[in-house]
């Protein structure tokens, strides 16, 4: 009884440390440039089925903001999201999301020359379900930048990342269209192009030079 209460313990500990010596794998086959592991850890293409559908959903939700502030505007916009959507986004993520893309990354071989670990940007790691991993991480240097989540599923008897929730879009793209401006209080009229105040009558004469030569 006593080596089955000690087999279960161990074994329950080698189930919660595993999710993080994956990490501590992960981290080794970026410093590496690994591509192997990398593949192992990383389901790339359950990643990039993923992000396709946020990027269009993104997308989509765009142009249907701006259809509420110009509704042709808007009804174009989404018409083309949902024709060349997919494979627009398809085609940009195929190529961004690969082994290979993510070991050239800017930040990832300046980490990998300096051998540094990438410690620092991980905010928050543990089970949010039984077979269930969440990884959150931000990078250190920039105050404002969006928080990363990454899930880890357990596949057989290892972990591999499936799924990365990429920041809002409004993060990425400006809005398309800004509101206009409240005029502040006091202020004169606004002018037109020809300079006169909204509303003011138009001299005939300015307008038809032809009538001002005959006056």
């Amino acid at each position: 009884m006593r080596r089955l209460f000690l087999l279960i313990l161990i074994l329950l500990a080698i189930y919660l440390a595993y999710p993080y010596w994956t990490l501590y794998r992960l981290q080794n086959a970026l410093l590496s440039n690994n591509a192997e592991t990398l593949k192992k850890i990383v389901d790339f293409p359950a990643v990039r089925a993923n992000m396709q559908k946020q990027v269009q959903g993104g997308l989509l939700k765009k142009s249907q903001e701006l259809g509420k502030k110009a509704p042709v505007l808007g009804d174009i916009g989404e018409a083309l999201t949902r024709a060349f959507g997919p494979s627009v986004v398809g085609g940009s993520i195929d190529s961004l999301v690969t082994p290979e893309a993510v070991l050239s990354n800017p930040t990832v071989v300046e980490h990998r020359e300096n051998q540094e670990g990438f410690g620092d940007f991980l905010k928050w790691a543990f089970f949010s379900a039984p077979t269930t991993f969440t990884i959150q991480s931000q990078n250190p240097e920039k105050a404002d930048a969006p928080v990363i989540t990454s899930t880890m599923n357990l596949e057989g008897f290892r972990w591999r990342i499936t799924d990365i929730d990429l920041p809002p879009l409004k993060t990425l793209v400006p809005d398309m269209i800004a509101p206009a401006p409240e005029p502040e209080a006091g202020a004169p009229p606004r002018t037109r192009t020809t300079g006169r105040p909204e509303g003011a009558a138009l001299d005939e004469r300015a307008v038809r030079p032809d009538i001002a030569r005959q006056l």
